[in-house]
């Protein structure tokens, strides 16, 4: 059965910047519902900006994304990228996270998928992908 992806970006509608544990309960709760979904993918959080890859049944991505897109945590919601797919790229991964500090290495990569994102989608998504191996 084809899956689809679609990618997205928004901003943290919060007026201070959001602790890691707020966000990690957040994937927490939502790799429990995307399981049930057969959803898969990962959240990537950098500077205030989520980026975001979903996999999975397109009606099951169609309804997360709209939920997404009803929650006033995010502002500036952009749909980035929706393509049918064959395959998963995060598979096992009901909703993964990466996020850093301004001080972690790990912050300049997500840096880099930021702006990969307004380039080349299919690239910026690869990289979130390689980035959860590490």
């Amino acid at each position: 059965m084809p899956l689809c992806k679609l990618l997205y970006t928004s901003q943290s509608a919060a007026t201070a910047p959001s602790r890691p544990q707020d966000i990690r309960r957040i994937v927490e709760e939502s790799a429990r519902r995307n399981e049930a979904l057969e959803i898969t993918g990962s959240l990537a959080y950098v500077d205030g900006s989520f980026i975001q890859v979903l996999e999975g049944p397109h009606a099951a991505v169609e309804d997360v994304f709209e939920r997404i897109c009803c929650d006033f945590r995010h502002k500036d919601i952009k749909l980035i990228d929706l393509v049918t797919t064959q395959t998963r790229q995060f598979e096992g991964w009901h909703m993964g996270l990466l996020a850093s500090s301004q001080d972690d290495p790990l912050h300049k990569e997500l840096e880099q998928v930021k702006y990969l994102v307004t380039v080349n989608a299919r690239t910026a998504a690869e990289h979130i992908r390689s980035l959860m191996n590490h």
